[in-house]
């Protein structure tokens, strides 16, 4: 998530002063409740990253920053231990049956 955060950190930056004004106005209205139809006493809880990286995500898009929305990178799978066999390597077998 870091990097994603990064990324977009150095597309900012690399923005022209004018669509740093409209990107800092549409992020502000992600979490300005007044601008959500919430009270301005309400305090704001922190979504969950994936709603997180949805609303980014539709706001670049909204300002033109990006031309498609990626879905969030899937978690890896962990890596099973590899198979115990006897004799010679399974890999050594396999080249000797292709010959």
């Amino acid at each position: 998530m870091m990097s994603t955060v990064e990324e977009i950190l150095k597309a900012a930056r690399s923005l022209g002063p004018q669509e740093q004004a409209e990107l800092r106005r549409r992020l502000e209205a992600l979490t300005d409740p007044e601008e959500n139809g919430g009270s301005p006493g309400e305090s704001i809880t922190s979504p969950d990253p994936k709603e997180l990286h949805k609303r980014i995500h539709l706001a670049l898009y909204e300002a033109g920053l990006v031309k498609e929305i990626n879905p969030p990178a899937r978690a890896r799978r962990e890596r099973r231990p590899p198979i115990k066999i006897k004799g010679k390597p399974l890999s050594e077998t396999i080249i000797e049956d292709r010959r």
